[in-house]
């Protein structure tokens, strides 16, 4: 299915635009969802049969600039290979055929063992500006052990040339500890943690036992998202989180 983007985003419109004109401005710009699926030979169509799967869906847009859309192509392509840094510069096609090699690689050091490996990971826009473009990756994965491993992470480009977009680009200077004020406000409502609540006392580890937002940031409708994964602040069993801080908590400081 086609969906055409428009400059207008509810809850972004004062922020990223310049005057009124410019607000009513339509991006020109239409992305469609697709899926690509890679199997072990022989399929995994039954439920039981030790296999592996790398499935992702992912959008496919028309009417950026030819470069600019290869820069894209290649980030999202990039942030569905599960973090590996052998993969590096990698098309999403040479990513899942390396995952079904390794399994079948596996398969013949231990084959007795019944688990098959999957990955599955979901790319959707979150926002698209004239000035912005941020997506969400959400993966989920399995390779044998005790658990699976899964994550959230997020792309941010300037549409027009397709150069990353940073939380400087947004902001005024002088941003940074009302930001962080904001966020750990934010942080503490999540997790219920009182004001005078220490962080290492309850698990989570912060430099000098002092909340810091991290670099893997969204933009969203209703603000910008700080995640954190799992492992990144607290042991697995604490999950991860997800903290949100709308815009009218920072919006003296965002540029106009």
């Amino acid at each position: 299915m086609n969906k055409i983007l428009f400059l207008v985003v509810p809850g972004l419109l004062f922020f990223f635009a310049c005057s009124k004109k410019e607000e009513q401005k339509k991006v020109p710009v239409t992305y469609e969802m697709q899926n690509f699926r890679m199997e072990s030979e022989g399929g995994c169509m039954a439920d039981t049969l030790p296999c592996a799967l790398y499935v992702v869906d992912f959008p496919v847009f028309s009417g950026f600039d030819s470069a600019v859309a290869k820069v894209i192509q290649k980030e999202i392509d990039a942030s569905v290979s599960m973090g590996n840094p052998e993969v590096e510069g990698e098309t999403m096609a040479a990513v899942a055929k390396g995952f079904i090699e390794d399994y079948a690689d596996f398969k013949t050091e231990f084959p007795q063992d019944p688990m098959g490996w999957h990955y599955s990971g979901v790319v959707e826009v979150e926002v698209l500006t004239d000035s912005l473009l941020s997506l969400s990756v959400a993966e989920e994965y399995f390779t044998g052990g005790a658990h699976g491993g899964y994550g959230t992470y997020y792309i941010n480009l300037r549409p027009a040339t397709g150069e990353v977009f940073n939380l400087t680009d947004y902001f005024k200077p002088g941003f940074g500890e009302p930001l962080r004020t904001a966020a750990e406000k934010a942080f503490r409502k999540v997790r219920k943690l009182p004001d005078s609540a220490s962080m290492d006392d309850n698990l989570f580890e912060f430099p000098d036992n002092s909340f810091q937002f991290n670099e893997n940031y969204g933009f969203t409708q209703e603000g910008i998202v700080f995640f954190f994964n799992s492992y990144e602040i607290a042991p697995f069993a604490a999950g991860p989180t997800e903290v949100l801080v709308p815009y009218a908590d920072v919006k003296e400081w965002i540029k106009q």
